[in-house]
């Protein structure tokens, strides 16, 4: 078993065809990919979800947009929008609006006398600065660098075939 010649695909082996008249009206496998495939609207409103405070809803209406043009927000993804994209926003805008009133360097006064040190919180605004890259990345609103083709269409050579049948 297994020796040379064995194996591979024979002549006439599988399942037979379907006449053209029948693939028309049953439908055939190569059509069911095709029709499960539905387009999205790119005009659709995505809504936000309820208890959204005001400034996670600013960032919403910022990016929520671009994000259904992208067809990354719909109905199913609004909760982790919100989660991975406005809500890190939002803690992000604050640590800055801290960081811009109170410096980015304290004086600390030791042993040697005062010594200029960075602030604790650029450390959190580092941290919250790749969670906001990352949100963006996953909803496909990080710039890459280069446009995105649109989906090619696939075209069927028998369909002028198919069409007198």
């Amino acid at each position: 078993m297994g020796g040379k010649g064995s194996g591979g695909r024979r002549l006439g082996a599988g399942r037979k065809r379907k006449a053209n008249v029948v693939a028309f009206i049953h439908g055939s496998r190569q059509r069911a990919a095709e029709s499960t495939s539905t387009p999205v609207d790119s005009c659709a409103k995505v809504e936000p979800p309820g208890g959204i405070t005001p400034e996670a809803l600013a960032v919403w209406e910022l990016h929520a947009p671009d994000a259904i043009k992208a067809g990354t927000l719909t109905p199913l993804t609004a909760r982790s929008f919100m989660q991975l994209v406005c809500d890190p926003e939002v803690v992000y805008a604050r640590i800055l609006a801290t960081l811009e009133k109170e410096g980015w360097t304290y004086i600390r006064m030791g042993e040697s006398g005062a010594e200029p040190k960075k602030h604790p919180l650029i450390t959190d605004l580092q941290n919250w600065h790749r969670r906001v890259d990352a949100g963006h990345a996953r909803f496909c609103l990080a710039p890459m660098g280069k446009a995105v083709a649109e989906a090619a269409k696939p075209v069927d050579p028998f369909a002028e075939f198919e069409a007198h049948a």
